[in-house]
């Protein structure tokens, strides 16, 4: 069932409740103030009857008819009727009834009367007369035809009213409905023509603020990130089938060189050397590959523990210490680092960080062309630390700053003896990013560049 439908039946069914629950308030209302107004008749006639009895019988009747179809009875303590008047007679009470009035100083009943719809009304008073010792019964019985016909007249006009109301009801409903589904309506209208599957194609609600607009939006945002991830993927398959055929290409020449030329030992040790360093180089690349379909893939959420900062750094630069032997690498903490009570940490994946840092400070050192590359650790804020790794290097040319974080991207003053593939920054931003910070590349005052990373604290 659509949902116009489920609404246009609530919405009925709401208002149709609540016309029931309203007429059902006014029948019933109405039906008790007929009956209790038409027994506080019968009950004055009752009275009245008593009353007028002690002036002779043959003077009751006339004094006192006065309701539709009325009759007065009067019944000795012994049950026996010593009065009946009133044009049709026909209330005969049993003694036990006789005996509950008698009970009672004043009794309200009715009961089933031939020829009638509905149920005739009495009323019934005990008295005493003076010289007798028991209670006689005065009653007093009529059928108030005129009641019945306007609470008859009554329920046909709620009916109709009710009627009228759902008939009024459903189509404002229907229209409420079709209204309020309108927007809902027009997105599904996108999406069923033939740009819904085309590169590019997005939403266009027609109020971007209620709630439809921003479903629209978050459907927007899942088909922006659903593209990014798609031609994330058909870069990914057309960079690594580039980069992978040459040093496996490169491999397999050396290997059948060696294989066709290579007669003695040392000749051999020279060519599988060769192989193995393209083994190196192919294995450093795959790795990097790896790393980047593992960030942009279906679910990059990480595993994170806390990490102190300058044990990070001191292992990143021992490690590219050892990968650049003689290359002077200094790590400087800033007196505002210095000044803290604690040392900075922040929840992350240790093994990725320390891969993102060691990436920078590895680029430094290559590019550094023997000159010393400067770690520094400093505060950005209260909440956040920033790292600069700089060197000396030929620095790189403003409008390449953001090209060189594309996959397989490498410099255009980078010589080709400086072994990379272009993925190390592109990693680099993309852990960092997924540690909440940023990454940018500045030139450095004097010459070379400085490879700028912000990273968020762990709440203290």
């Amino acid at each position: 069932m659509q949902i116009k439908h489920k609404l246009l039946l609530w919405f009925a069914a709401l208002v149709i409740a609540l016309l029931l629950v309203l007429a059902a308030y006014v029948y019933v209302s109405t039906a008790r103030f007929r009956a209790q107004t038409f027994t506080e008749r019968l009950a004055r006639k009752a009275a009245i009857t008593q009353q007028v009895l002690a002036l002779g019988d043959s003077a009751a009747g006339a004094m006192l008819a006065s309701l539709p179809e009325q009759s007065e009875y009067v019944y000795a303590p012994d049950g026996k009727r010593v009065y009946s008047g009133g044009l049709n007679p026909d209330f005969y009470p049993s003694a036990t009834w006789l005996a509950q009035a008698r009970g009672l100083d004043s009794l309200a009943f009715t009961y089933a009367s031939p020829g009638h719809e509905e149920r005739k009304e009495g009323v019934a008073l005990t008295y005493y007369r003076a010289g007798t010792a028991g209670r006689y019964v005065a009653v007093a019985t009529a059928y108030d035809q005129q009641g019945y016909d306007q609470l008859h007249r009554l329920r046909q006009v709620l009916g109709l009213g009710i009627l009228g109301a759902v008939a009024v009801v459903g189509a404002l409903g229907w229209l409420f409905a079709v209204r309020a589904l309108a927007p809902l309506t027009l997105v599904i209208g996108q999406l069923r023509t033939s740009q819904a599957g085309a590169a590019g194609f997005r939403l266009r609600p027609a109020n971007t603020r209620d709630e439809v607009g921003q479903l629209a939006a978050a459907f927007n945002a899942l088909l922006a990130r659903q593209e990014a991830l798609a031609e994330s993927q058909n870069a990914f398959i057309s960079h690594a089938s580039h980069e992978l055929r040459t040093p496996l290409t490169t491999l397999k020449g050396w290997l059948e060189t060696s294989l066709a030329y290579d007669q003695d030992a040392d000749s051999l040790r020279v060519g599988l050397g060769r192989a193995v360093r393209e083994l190196d180089r192919l294995t450093a690349l795959t790795n990097g590959l790896l790393y980047l379909a593992r960030l942009d893939g279906p679910d990059p959420t990480l595993p994170t523990a806390p990490l102190d900062l300058v044990d990070v750094l001191l292992e990143v630069v021992s490690t590219a210490q050892r990968q650049h032997p003689g290359r002077v690498l200094n790590l400087d903490l800033s007196e505002g680092v210095q000044q803290q009570q604690h040392a900075p940490s922040l929840r992350g994946h240790a093994s990725l960080l320390r891969t993102a840092l060691g990436n920078l400070v590895d680029n430094a050192a290559k590019y550094s062309n023997g000159q010393p590359v400067d770690v520094c650790l400093e505060m950005d804020t209260e909440m956040a630390v920033r790292i600069r790794v700089e060197d000396r290097g030929p620095g790189i040319r403003p409008e390449e700053a953001e090209r060189l974080f594309e996959p397989l991207t490498r410099g255009r003053d980078v010589s080709a003896d400086v072994p990379g593939f272009g993925i190390g920054l592109t990693l680099a931003r993309r852990i960092i990013q997924r540690h909440g910070g940023t990454l940018r590349l500045r030139p450095r005052p004097g010459g070379g560049t400085s490879a700028e990373v912000s990273l968020p604290l762990a709440g203290r």
